[in-house]
């Protein structure tokens, strides 16, 4: 309850540190044993540590102000690479912003929030954070927010404030450097129909004109579309029209099944390097995202 309570206070205004805490304790000290005294040196020691500890209270939501946050584009890696985040703070005052902590609010997935400290930022200047965060899932993850934090000058007040910066990480599974698939190297190797229709798609099409052009040195005498011809006075060939068969590779997972989360994992590294070896291998492989009333067999 008191750890919920001290953090609104640092998002909303601010609370004290430890130091803050004693100051403020020594303060109210010195304010007693002035009352019971009536020495005025006392309340001059007391007034001073109060209006010490207002305006370490005061400077450090200040220091915070006009500061723009802003992160740059994230690549996308496989799994056990690392993300390359970069964040810029650019103070927009004319004068110098010191003793910041940032603090980049990754999603839990990912792992824990990452800081840096900021020991200066110089007037009309830019702060650029670059570190590198590893990944061991694949997923496409998101988070928006970064948090400066600071207690200047005077170190007894801690305050806190948030920006909203959009991050869009991708995270590709891994994919194995394959040298052969038998599974994709086998595929079309059996007399299907659709392997030799571009084979049987000049029979089927004899004879069935697409369009006329002028003839050129070595077009065919029986493609001369004479009639035409004697009308424009100049030879016309006709183009046939041609239609050829293709081999589409297509790679897909059943997710309406129940899988082991590592089994599935698995299954889709699996895929993902039959993807990139048919890509290299210029099989034309296709992903298929549909959802199937049935399951696959």
């Amino acid at each position: 309850m008191l750890a919920r309570i001290a953090d609104w206070l640092e998002t909303h205004w601010v609370t004290p540190a430890y130091a803050g805490w004693l100051l403020a304790a020594v303060a109210i000290c010195f304010f007693a044993a002035a009352t019971n005294t009536m020495a005025g040196w006392l309340y001059a020691i007391s007034g001073i540590i109060f209006a010490l500890l207002v305006l370490a209270a005061v400077l450090p939501a200040r220091s915070l102000r006009h500061l723009q946050v802003r992160r740059k584009p994230l690549s996308p890696v496989s799994v056990g690479d690392q993300l390359t985040i970069e964040v810029e703070v650019e103070n927009q005052t004319l004068k110098p912003k010191t003793l910041l902590q940032v603090q980049d609010m990754l999603q839990s997935e990912l792992g824990r929030p990452v800081q840096t400290p900021v020991e200066l930022i110089a007037p009309r200047s830019v702060y650029r954070w670059v570190y590198y965060h590893p990944t061991q899932k694949r997923g496409v993850y998101r988070w928006h927010e970064v948090q400066v934090r600071t207690a200047t000058p005077l170190g007894l007040f801690w305050c806190r404030r948030s920006w909203h910066a959009a991050a869009l990480a991708i995270v590709y599974p891994t994919v194995l450097p394959l040298t052969r698939c038998s599974l994709v190297d086998e595929i079309g190797r059996e007399d299907t129909a659709q392997f030799y229709s571009d084979r049987r798609s000049n029979s089927a099409t004899e004879d069935i004109t697409r369009s006329l052009r002028p003839y050129r040195v070595g077009d065919p005498t029986r493609l001369i579309h004479w009639r035409t011809s004697a009308r424009y006075g100049e030879l016309q060939v006709r183009e046939l029209e041609v239609f050829t068969g293709s081999q589409d590779i297509i790679i897909c997972l059943d997710s309406g099944t129940k899988w082991d989360v590592d089994d599935f994992e698995q299954a889709v590294i699996a895929a993902a390097s039959m993807y990139c070896y048919a890509m290299r291998r210029q099989l034309n492989p296709q992903p298929l995202q549909q959802q199937l009333q049935q399951p696959l067999r």
